[in-house]
């Protein structure tokens, strides 16, 4: 049994060309001696002969007018550097962020405490109008009556009291 020669990757690398007759004389040469040996080797002939007449049956299809640029433009676009994310700089940011908000929870706390000591602690003029009402309310008559000892003394006496309390039994 012969034995069967194969084409080297050079080799079949140049059967389009040499299909095509673009191959140099000595390039020819050797494809073609290799073909008159090897069955393999016709076989892959053939099989790349009938798949380029194939080819030609298929109806030619053209790219649009702006097919060269988007590509170009894609080639440009890979080739940019990648923006690659910092792991370190992340950690500074994420820490400046939790200073950050820690500071302005720290201001805020201080802010509500404040106003709470404030209005709960800190004696207002309002408020101690609004206590003193019933008396403010009254204020003409206890002018009128003159003296604070007046009215404790008609308070004894329990002659001028608008409410009569029942005797005791």
């Amino acid at each position: 049994m012969a034995k069967i020669t194969r084409l080297s990757g050079e080799q079949r690398e140049n059967l389009v060309a040499y299909l095509d007759g673009e191959l140099d004389e000595t390039s020819g040469k050797e494809i073609e001696q290799v073909l008159g040996v090897s069955p393999v080797a016709r076989h892959d002939v053939d099989m790349l002969s009938r798949t380029w007449d194939l080819l030609s049956v298929l109806p030619e299809v053209s790219a649009p007018e702006d097919f060269t640029e988007k590509t170009l433009g894609s080639i440009r676009l890979a080739e940019q550097p990648r923006f690659e994310i910092d792991g370190a700089a992340m950690g500074r940011t994420f820490r400046r962020g939790v200073a950050l908000a820690l500071a302005t929870t720290a201001v805020v706390a201080a802010g509500v405490a404040g106003y709470t000591a404030t209005s709960r602690w800190v004696p207002n003029e309002a408020d101690e109008l609004v206590d003193d009402y019933e008396i403010i309310s009254e204020l003409d008559k206890y002018q009128t009556a003159g003296s604070e000892e007046f009215l404790k003394l008609l308070q004894q006496h329990r002659e001028f009291t608008e409410h009569e309390e029942p005797p005791a039994p």
